[in-house]
């Protein structure tokens, strides 16, 4: 049977190495009990790995000569000893020293003990952050780059501490109900034990509070909800519906947009570059039952095929950095400079889909992500060079800290009848 811990430390190799926590964590063969420890040391030791360094790099002579796999190991034992209650600190010592050995050797493992021996000696005191600057302050407490810290700090004023905690907030399971109305669903999962509190600000949208068991439910395999979080649901409330039109979602997969869009118009043509992407989202347009959706792998960079639709719906490829909560990895891969790179990707995006919108037709372009640049910006090149559209309304923007959403940006492009 897999050990927790070293699932977490070969888990967080792979994850050093560029690959995403969610397709490489493997926990096939552990308990119930053993998978949640293992998942949760790994979230909690990326989502504090700047604040854990920085506790390492007090107690080591020579913190950058550490050994790659023995500073994985220590930042695994601090953030348990420091965030995990219900594990004493000598089992998170003995264990490490024990890993320490066997990755490593009797000299590795007594630098180890050492660190983790003064770390407890120290107490809380170990653990303080000792920065005068409060950019250094924030950057080293909620473990982002400074860069983006003073960014935040332009963009949200006094709430940028806010923010800043809210991506520790472990991210809610929402649903949209699909095929009947929320009320039905909820009072469906709470007959079978399940919590759940509606969204009010988000028609269909229902947070599970106790999800376990819930893709084994009758409601699941009948196609009754489809997992969306609040924003993204949010997202195509912003169309005018119109059960004539035909609409184009142009970067689709996973497909929870598609699928709303094929409740309010008459059909939807369902682009991706990714045909794996595509496979999994025609799973689910089987399960969920719509037969006016029509999927298709297809470069959004590319020009479109001279087709015209009355709604088109682009959800951009971006930074993700409103997803911190789910994909704590994206904070320390992304930095400001990227941002613009992928401003230029969106905004040709946007003026090829623009290409194939009829003449008073709606597009709505949206991120996961909170940056003026790949938002405000991207729009407000486009309306300049095309005066001939308006914003339908004030573009919105979702915040974790004010939501408890993902961080999402979106607005409706209308084209001037001509």
């Amino acid at each position: 049977m897999k050990n927790p811990r070293f699932l977490a430390l070969s888990t967080l190799e792979k994850v050093e190495a560029g690959a995403f926590i969610q397709d490489v964590f493997d926990p096939v063969g552990l308990k119930a009990v053993d998978r949640n420890l293992a998942e949760t040391i790994v979230y909690g030791t990326v989502q504090h790995k700047i604040f854990l360094d920085y506790v390492i790099d007090r107690f080591v002579k020579k913190p950058y000569d550490l050994d790659r796999n023995i500073r994985l190991l220590l930042r695994m034992a601090l953030y348990q000893m420091r965030f995990l209650e219900r594990v004493p600190d000598h089992a998170v010592v003995n264990e490490t020293v024990e890993m320490a050995k066997i990755i490593a050797n009797k000299g590795a493992a007594g630098l180890v003990n050492g660190v983790l021996r003064q770390v407890i000696r120290q107490g809380d005191d170990a653990f303080v952050v000792d920065e005068e600057d409060e950019v250094n302050r924030l950057a080293v407490t909620y473990s982002f780059s400074k860069e983006w810290v003073s960014y935040l700090q332009q963009l949200l004023k006094g709430e940028t501490e806010a923010f800043l905690k809210s991506t520790f907030d472990r991210a809610p399971l929402t649903l949209r109900a699909v095929s009947v109305d929320r009320s039905t669903l909820m009072s469906e999962l709470e007959e079978l034990g399940f919590t759940c509190d509606a969204i009010e600000t988000v028609p269909l949208a229902l947070n599970v509070k106790n999800p376990q068991g819930l893709f084994e439910t009758k409601a699941y395999k009948e196609g009754r909800f489809y997992v969306q979080d609040a924003a993204s649901q949010a997202v195509v409330g912003l169309f005018t519906p119109d059960k004539e039109a035909e609409a184009l979602d142009l970067c689709a997969a996973p497909g929870g947009k598609s699928f709303q869009m094929a409740e309010i118009f008459a059909h939807v043509d369902a682009f991706d570059s990714s045909k794996a992407r595509l496979d999994r989202m025609d799973e689910n347009i089987r399960r969920l039952g719509y037969e006016n959706i029509t999927t298709a792998v297809r470069d959004a960079k590319t020009p479109l095929p001279k087709k015209k639709y009355d709604r088109i719906l682009v959800d951009a490829p971006c930074s993700g950095l409103g997803l911190i909560r789910r994909k704590p990895e994206i904070k320390y891969r992304v930095n400001l400079k990227d941002c613009l790179q992928l401003a230029r990707i969106q905004r040709l995006i946007l003026e090829n889909a623009y290409d194939a919108l009829n003449a008073g037709g709606e597009l709505v372009y949206s991120t996961c992500s909170v940056t003026v640049e790949e938002n405000e910006g991207v729009l407000h090149s486009f309306l300049s060079d095309h005066p001939e559209c308006r914003l339908k309304e004030k573009g919105i923007r979702y915040w974790p800290h004010r939501h408890g959403t993902d961080g999402f940006t979106m607005a409706c492009i209308v084209r001037k009848d001509s």
